[in-house]
This record gives structure tokens, sequence and C-alpha cells, in this order.
């Protein structure tokens, strides 16, 4: 997890030290104080920021296409061919169905982190612990489907 200190997260939300310390003694803005210092984890000031998101009157947020991106999995790629669901399969591997689900280009990324790529006990962790440490990756649903040998 990214956390900044005080200075970077005024900075990072365009705000003075002052502002930023009034509104996180009045428990506004998300942050955590540690050994007398605050800290503020980068994804929750994210998170934080895009709650205040207006839009005009009218305006809906686009959906991403009925596509699922990332690492390639027969199993998964007949699921999706049998359900009628419609949803498209692009397999670039799990860092590309990643970057494409952050920006909103894909429905769903299938990943598959393997635990020399994340130092965690199972393949579960691996990607439980993969999705955790994503820079501004939030609101996030992990669904095992298959466990591969």
């Amino acid at each position: 997890m990214d956390f900044l200190t005080t200075s970077e997260a005024a900075d990072y939300v365009r705000l003075g030290e002052r502002k930023l310390y009034e509104l996180v003694t009045e428990g506004a803005i998300p942050g955590s104080k540690v050994t007398g210092k605050w800290l503020f984890p980068r994804h929750e000031l994210d998170l934080w920021v895009l709650s205040g998101l207006s839009r005009p009157t009218g305006m809906i947020a686009a959906d991403p296409p009925p596509i699922v991106g990332g690492s390639q999995d027969d199993l998964l790629e007949w699921t999706l061919r049998e359900s009628g669901s419609g949803l498209a399969s692009l397999t670039e591997g799990t860092a590309r169905g990643v970057d494409r689900l952050q920006r909103g280009e894909v429905t769903a990324a299938a990943i598959h982190f393997h635990n020399n790529e994340i130092s965690e006990g199972s393949a579960g962790d691996a990607n439980i612990a993969a999705v955790r440490g994503i820079p501004g990756l939030h609101d996030v649903v992990l669904v095992g489907l298959v466990r591969r040998d």
C-alpha cells in the first residue's frame, strides 16, 4: 500500500497542508496517525476525491465494453462462450488485463499471479496480495474460478 506524508498528500489532492490537517482532524478525509504523524493511503485519497465527483445533469458515466481481458484460460473462454452472456475475451496476459480494467476498457480481468511473483502463501494469496498492491485499483471483487496445476 502506498502511504503519503502530510505534505505529499496535500500536494496530491492540491490542498494546503493547513486545510489537510483541518479535514483530517474533522474526520472528513481518510488518514491514519502513526507515532504522532499522519499518513494517507493514496488509494483512499483517490476514493475520497471520486466520492465528491459531480457530473452535469444528464451525463452518465460510460460503462466498460462487455469484454473480459487478461490471462488466457481455456475453461474461462469455454464458460464465456457457453453462458450466452455476450462477453468477449481479450487474452493479453494478467498485467495488460489489469491495465485495461483500470482504464475502463474491459468489464473484468482474468488474473493469474504466481507465488514467485508475489511472495505470499498459496496462489490465491498471491492474487489477493497482488490486487491489494495495485495503485488506483479499487472497488474490486475477486472470484475464484479455477485452480491451475
